[in-house]
């Protein structure tokens, strides 16, 4: 507890953090209980019990600390944005790689989050959260592997000697000024690759399933653009005879009862595009190639312009829920 016995009620950064885990761990009981009645592997149904577990936990913590500061609940997602008796729309290999990149999503968030938390409870909240999302991290990628399921990242088939850059257009990128990817591009190629595909799927699955036409058209245009940004990481790859992660759009079903409501779809979407952007920007800051980061830039954009579209739905149909807000006191006064 705090210094001095004297517990400081959250700051409102601690409170947002806590607002936004909420949202998206009261999403994911939603999704994993849906996996979990459809599951037949029994390590993959183990992996999803844990990760399903994790949320809970992390709930009830949540539920404890604003209520100790006697600030209100989120509504977040409930029994009637799932429908865990729908039958199967993705394959138990997806389900696998989808906790796989979520928990890295997760790990990138919890980190994040300690940059603005104070409080001593906050902060070993937070460091809690992280052991257990890395050991879903482990779990998951443990099994990726033993199945087969993921593919590496290429590796460097030759020697590796320390050298100095000599040369300005190590940093072009263009015509034949062009320099093989490094190591460090390359694993943000690479990572931006697996999370957007899994993306893509999702994307193509629930709009599959979709009731209402603006949201399937929505998710339709979301799926071109994956597929058009796929196609760009990749190229950067293929021009160096390297190959690019798997694609798990196979992993569909023929389903078209939703598993979810169009709520929760839409706005588990809207929580990957703005993971998107952030990845995008992560691999943008450590391009040494003008080629590669002006790609990552105009991706970023395009992604950021389609967030909004996806925003607007959300307002329009009451589905986006309002973060805690700063006081307006010159409301107030204006009100007296």
């Amino acid at each position: 507890m705090e210094a001095n016995n004297h517990r400081t009620k959250l700051t409102m950064s601690e409170l947002g953090n806590l607002w936004s885990q909420y949202m998206n761990d009261t999403m994911a009981v939603c999704v994993l209980r849906y996996f979990l009645s459809n599951v037949q592997d029994e390590k993959i149904k183990e992996i999803l019990a844990f990760a399903l577990g994790l949320s809970e936990l992390h709930i009830n913590k949540i539920k404890q600390f604003l209520s100790d500061d006697e600030y209100s609940i989120p509504v977040g997602f409930t029994d009637e944005d799932v429908n865990p008796s729908a039958p199967p729309l993705f394959s138990d290999t997806f389900f696998a790689f989808y906790l796989h990149i979520m928990a890295i999503h997760g790990l990138t968030r919890y980190s994040g989050s300690f940059g603005s938390t104070m409080r001593e409870d906050q902060r070993n909240y937070l460091s809690e959260c992280i052991t257990e999302t890395l050991d879903l991290y482990n779990r998951s990628t443990a099994l990726l592997l033993e199945k087969g399921i993921i593919s590496k990242p290429p590796t460097l088939n030759g020697d590796y000697k320390p050298e100095s850059v000599k040369k300005e257009n190590w940093l072009t990128g263009w015509f034949s000024t062009k320099r093989p990817i490094n190591a460090i591009e390359l694993g943000g190629v690479y990572l931006s690759l697996q999370k957007t595909m899994m993306k893509e799927v999702l994307q193509l699955g629930f709009s599959q399933v979709a009731q209402s036409k603006e949201v399937r058209e929505f998710l339709q245009r979301g799926l071109k653009l994956c597929r058009k940004h796929n196609t760009v990481l990749s190229s950067f790859l293929q021009e160096e005879d390297l190959h690019a992660p798997r694609s798990f759009a196979s992993e569909i079903t023929k389903s078209t009862i939703p598993p979810f409501s169009d709520k929760l779809m839409l706005n588990h979407v809207s929580l990957l595009i703005a993971f998107t952007i952030g990845f995008y920007g992560e691999s943008l800051s450590v391009c040494q190639r003008r080629d590669l980061s002006v790609s990552y830039a105009r991706m970023a954009t395009e992604v950021g312009l389609y967030a909004e579209d996806g925003a607007n739905i959300l307002i329009e149909n009451g589905w986006m829920e309002q973060p805690p807000l700063a006081i307006d006191h010159q409301k107030l006064a204006r009100e007296q």
